[in-house]
């Protein structure tokens, strides 16, 4: 009998997973496809969707939006979500910035961080965003 194989750390793979497939459309896609094919083989909307850890009202919208649109009602639809502040310029404009000193703008800080760019961008563009949401920009900017 072959020996079964244990993943070392599940929790770890768990969310790194869901990380992908929350920042991956194509991933998004392919997990809807996935679970679409199951329901294809006669499996129960319910089941499915404690496999893939989701609603079924959310399994019942994909099949409705396949059924409608076919596989592109699978695909991630256009400007979902909140739109950001920043227009596509004005990102444009900080990712050059945070690419230099701070000091260039007259801070006395050597790098820059969420609070430091929340404060920069209320003052340099009336822009006013949390610092969390700085921070994740900065993470997104690869700064």
């Amino acid at each position: 009998m072959p020996r079964m194989l244990a993943i070392a750390d599940t929790e770890g793979v768990r969310k790194e997973a869901r990380k992908f497939f929350a920042s991956s459309p194509e991933a998004r896609f392919a997990r809807r496809l996935d679970a679409i094919l199951l329901v294809c083989e006669g499996y129960p909307v319910p089941y499915v969707s404690k496999l893939f850890s989701l609603n079924p009202t959310t399994i019942q919208r994909w099949i409705h939006r396949l059924n409608v649109e076919g596989l592109d009602g699978l695909k991630d639809k256009p400007g979902r979500g909140r739109p950001s502040r920043l227009s596509t310029e004005l990102r444009d404009k900080v990712r050059d910035e945070v690419a230099g000193a701070p000091e260039l703008f007259g801070y006395t800080q050597a790098r820059w961080d969420g609070k430091l760019l929340s404060r920069h961008l209320k003052e340099q563009y009336g822009v006013t965003l949390k610092v969390r949401q700085c921070q994740n920009i900065l993470r997104e900017l690869n700064n």
